[in-house]
């Protein structure tokens, strides 16, 4: 009670205060000076404010922290009821490209995370934000029903809390083993990561295997495995040409015509997958309301 308290206060504060927390789309990389990675970009990003999860699955989001130098933090992540899901945090390791500093190779962290600028050993000249993966695990026989998110922020004498009402849906992926795939550099746009597999799911190709580190890259990919996994699944209904309307709905050409061409997803916006995702979602059944 007392930290809900104080992380209402802090937020009813405005953004006078010299930090910040903030939680995104996997498709939207945070660069050390707290500004979506320019490739990444988008004038409409999503809201997470509600997202909905599928059941035996991975929802990844991003948490970017903005702090002042020399003031310790702590990110903390619960849920209520608590234990529904099993949740993980990755530090995200920032490369110098020609496009600027990405946040890309991905480091496990124990919950409740600290940090503290300058990032040692390899200080950042001007940093002012640390960014980290959250990976929500939502296990097969969890209740399709609500459940409350908080990302917390400890800094100084005060909290921070970043609150999501995530919607458990009747989707359920299908299980699937390990999947490693050749990935595209970390300076191409975060969708990049996916629109490989998504072109093979419509197409019905195969993509070339290769071991590949732990990076945002690598976790981008296996999300859209285990949703196209679900898709493959939901295509036993009869009449239900989930791969064209799902072509529909992106304003894309129809299967055959898409399949002759060479995907770019580049008028499609960095975030277009999450409305791959929805369909999918909605096609397994109602979430709750």
């Amino acid at each position: 009670m007392v930290i809900r308290r104080a992380a209402v206060l802090l937020l009813l504060a405005g953004p006078v205060l010299p930090q910040s927390l903030r939680v995104l789309s996997e498709f939207q990389r945070v660069d050390p000076f707290g500004d979506v990675v320019a490739v990444d970009r988008t004038a409409n990003p999503r809201e997470i404010l509600s997202p909905a999860l599928a059941r035996n699955a991975f929802a990844s989001f991003h948490i970017a922290v903005s702090v002042p130098e020399r003031t310790p933090y702590f990110v903390y992540v619960q849920t209520n009821p608590p234990n529904v899901f099993d949740i993980a945090l990755y530090e995200e390791l920032y490369v110098k490209t020609s496009a600027g500093w990405i946040p890309d190779a991905l480091e496990p962290t124990k919950l409740p995370a600290f940090g503290i600028l300058p990032y040692l050993p390899m200080p950042i000249p001007g940093q002012n934000t640390l960014s980290y993966w959250m990976d929500v695990w939502v296990p097969a026989e969890t209740p399709v029903e609500r459940v409350r998110v908080e990302v917390l922020l400890k800094i100084g004498q005060g909290w921070m809390m970043y609150p999501m009402e995530a919607r458990v849906t009747p989707a359920r992926a299908p299980s699937m083993e390990a999947h490693s795939a050749a990935l595209p550099p970390a300076t191409a746009r975060a969708d990049a990561a996916v629109a490989l597999p998504f072109r093979n799911f419509v197409c019905g190709a195969r993509e070339t295997s290769r071991d590949e580190k732990l990076s945002v890259r690598r976790f981008l990919h296996r999300n859209a495995v285990q949703d196209l996994a679900l898709a493959r699944s939901l295509e036993a209904a009869p009449h239900n040409d989930l791969r064209g309307e799902i072509l529909r709905r992106l304003g894309l050409s129809d299967r055959a015509a898409f399949c002759k061409s060479s995907f770019s997803p580049d008028t499609l916006g960095p975030e277009w997958f999450l409305r791959v995702r929805d369909l999918l979602y909605r096609k397994a059944g109602p979430a709750p309301d």
